[in-house]
């Protein structure tokens, strides 16, 4: 298989998909592929589900009591709601950066070490990869003399970034963002948005952002939802310009509702 067939190959494969609370349904029974090597934009109204489908896709959602999942989420053909596949494996492989930065009360070093020390990685290559990772996020030459002093005087636009250094340490293959820039300012939102240009190069990325203009920016195709349910998705240029539903057109036209 060369290259670009691989690519083209779903990483990540949702098949009818729904999540139950106890007293209602919040996703109907939504399919779709993520090829690798692309940036997925997620996008619909407050409360359509967004936040509760990409929290699927890392089983995230085990997180949250009362939750019930059926259907199948695909990683490289695996069911990882298998009863035998570890969730911890899961978020290894599939990686996720939440809406405010999730940094710890230690340095910016071992902020991004973290996951590497519960691997047991050697000293040796932890420094190598905190090196690369900080890097890779756009920070190295910004902080890259300071590394022992504490993650949380860091800027919130860098505080995020070094939450995606952390994701990239331990070599994930899949990147989940959840409203990654909604709590950042424009400045500190455009680096982070830089970064997806970069990071598809080597990963599937995944993101849920309220703001569309962010999603006509970043992502080659886009998904919308509405009421749990998978409205409409495709290549992101055809989803905003000629979109197939009125439900899209009303929503990306701000006549919603």
């Amino acid at each position: 298989m060369n290259a670009r067939a691989a690519d083209s190959a779903p990483v990540l494969s949702v098949e009818h998909l729904s999540v139950f609370a106890p007293t209602r349904r919040i996703l109907s029974d939504i399919s779709i592929d993520f090829p690798g090597r692309d940036v997925t934009g997620i996008i619909g109204p407050s409360g359509c589900g967004k936040t509760t489908f990409i929290r699927t896709l890392n089983r995230m959602i085990d997180t949250t009591p009362g939750l019930r999942v059926e259907g199948a989420v695909r990683y490289r053909g695996q069911d990882i709601y298998d009863r035998a596949v570890n969730p911890v494996l899961v978020r290894q492989r599939i990686g996720m950066v939440f809406q405010r930065p999730t940094v710890f009360p230690m340095s910016i070093y071992e902020n991004v070490a973290f996951g590497l020390r519960l691997l047991r990685t050697e000293e040796e290559t932890v420094e190598e990869v905190v090196r690369r990772s900080l890097t890779r996020a756009g920070l190295w030459g910004e902080i890259g003399s300071r590394l022992d002093q504490p993650a949380l005087e860091l800027s919130g636009g860098q505080q995020q970034r070094l939450c995606i250094a952390r994701a990239l340490a331990i070599e994930p293959r899949v990147l989940l963002f959840d409203e990654p820039t909604s709590s950042l300012d424009p400045i500190a939102a455009q680096k982070v948005e830089e970064l997806f240009a970069e990071l598809r190069r080597d990963y599937t990325v995944i993101i849920v952002t309220h703001n569309l203009q962010q999603a006509a920016r970043v992502a080659s195709r886009t998904a919308f939802l509405y009421q749990g349910q998978l409205v409409e998705f495709g290549p992101t240029e055809e989803l905003f310009e000629r979109p197939k539903e009125r439900l899209t057109q009303e929503y990306i036209t701000g006549r919603f509702g």
